[in-house]
């Protein structure tokens, strides 16, 4: 009887060795610890699937955060990639693209991103990347907010 538990209690310990070693190796401590893309607004990112067209920085900023699991150890590259509408005939994409690097010991990236005049109307697209790993990939929806306004009191006026 002493034999069997013995053996039994090996071939235990084996199968757990056995196992372990196919278990799957503990996740890398991630860099960023939470990407947004939204409004700047009271020190926090307000995130929104559609966003007003306002140029005045003064009433309101839109842009992208990061922050990072930690006081950065070495130099990263942030790139981004922003898609909108095109204008013309051709009804292609316009795409900006541009990077920035964050230095050692930030713990956080703060990129505003305002508007311009001339910018589109419609489905933008935000592709952000830290190194090579991306953080953010988001599509949004640009409006004219006075022309959505205009629009809901004729409705509501004639109702």
């Amino acid at each position: 009887m002493k034999q069997g538990a013995a053996i039994a209690a090996t071939l235990a310990l084996a199968l757990g060795a056995l196992g372990a070693c196919r278990s799957k190796p503990a996740p890398a401590d991630p860099l960023v610890k939470r990407a947004q893309f939204g409004i700047f607004f009271g020190g926090q990112v307000q995130e929104r699937r559609e966003v007003p067209f306002e140029v005045d920085r003064a009433k309101q900023l839109s842009g992208f955060r990061i922050d990072f699991a930690r006081p950065l150890r070495h130099a990263h590259q942030v790139k981004w990639e922003i898609s909108m509408p095109g204008g013309g005939r051709s009804r292609g994409r316009l795409v900006h693209v541009d990077q920035q690097e964050v230095h050692a010991g930030q713990k956080r990236l703060d990129h505003p991103m305002p508007f311009k005049p001339g910018d589109p109307l419609g489905v933008w697209n935000l592709r952000v990347m830290v190194d090579q790993t991306i953080v953010i990939d988001r599509m949004f929806r640009v409006y004219d907010a006075a022309r959505r306004a205009r629009q809901r009191a004729q409705h509501d006026g004639g109702a």
